[in-house]
């Protein structure tokens, strides 16, 4: 009975020795940052923790998360899902798996296009057990991603987003002549993007009827159009149509019908820092045909 209580107390004092004389494991950096993908406006970054653990003995790192911010601003998580297992007098390569949501990125897309490498801070906590004791060891680093390929293909997918321009108003704008009837449009664009940006280029084709071969009209962009953050922009436009040109492609079965389809097809340019992304238009409303011929 005398000798297993010695032995338990030896097992207890070389635990408490062992326990005072651990060391706390070591961040060394953070290695092999890459972009995983991109799925639901989340884009998936991998990266190791790079730690050693000075000990004789193995530990375990328990817990570990970290925050992710451009500027000051909260943009990511990261997170170790299990725990994993440091071996003693070694340096080891612990993964982690971040998101960083590009909707809180979307702000700051003009100035990161002008970057080959965008700089991320990272701060986090990793929590590291060492038998009965534990540290904490805290992580402030600085990560560089190359995220001008994702940011440009997110603007283009913005851009392109049906609806971004619609037909408004299609009228007479003053009575018809023998040859010619002037059309006073209007084309409502929306920005759903957080920074202003310009449009330039637009080039737009007017028509009675989606199987028509010519159109009835042809409008271009002489000044650039300024398209304010988060707001709808109304682009006031005036075409002349040759009444030669508009009977022509007016087909005889449209005269028995109450309402024409009028159609805009064409292309804009939209600036953005030195990119330019090309986006269609393509839309088309119901006119009652009494009020498109001024009747």
């Amino acid at each position: 009975m005398k000798t297993s209580l010695k032995h338990i107390i030896l097992v207890v004092w070389l635990l408490l020795l062992l326990v005072s004389c651990s060391k706390q494991p070591q961040f060394i950096k953070i290695d092999n940052v890459n972009i995983e993908g991109l799925k639901d406006s989340l884009m998936h970054v991998s990266m190791d923790y790079v730690i050693y653990n000075p000990n004789n003995v193995k530990t375990k790192l328990k817990q570990s998360g970290m925050a992710i911010y451009y500027h000051d601003t909260l943009v990511g998580t990261g997170t170790l899902n299990k725990e994993i297992n440091l071996p003693s007098n070694d340096t080891i390569k612990v993964p982690v798996a971040c998101e960083i949501r590009l909707d809180k990125l979307s702000k700051f897309y003009p100035e990161m296009l002008q970057s080959d490498a965008t700089a991320f801070s990272i701060r986090g906590e990793n929590k590291i057990g060492f038998l009965m004791n534990s540290f904490t060891i805290d992580v402030e680093e600085t990560i560089y991603l190359d995220t001008k390929s994702i940011i440009r293909k997110e603007i283009n997918k913005n851009l392109n987003t049906e609806g971004n321009f619609k037909l408004k108003k299609v009228v007479v704008n003053a009575l018809p002549t023998l040859d010619k009837t002037r059309f006073k449009l209007e084309i409502e664009a929306q920005n759903n993007l957080p920074f202003d940006y310009e449009i330039h280029e637009m080039k737009l084709q007017f028509f009675l009827d989606d199987a028509a071969k010519e159109p009835v009209a042809q409008w271009k962009q002489e000044a650039p159009i300024l398209q304010q953050k988060y707001q709808p922009t109304t682009i006031p436009i005036e075409v002349v149509v040759a009444n030669l040109n508009l009977l022509k492609n007016t087909k005889l079965t449209m005269l028995f019908k109450q309402e024409i389809d009028f159609i805009v097809i064409g292309n804009l340019q939209v600036k953005i820092q030195e990119y330019t992304f090309n986006v269609p238009v393509n839309d088309q409303m119901k006119l009652n045909l009494k009020t498109f011929l001024g009747l």
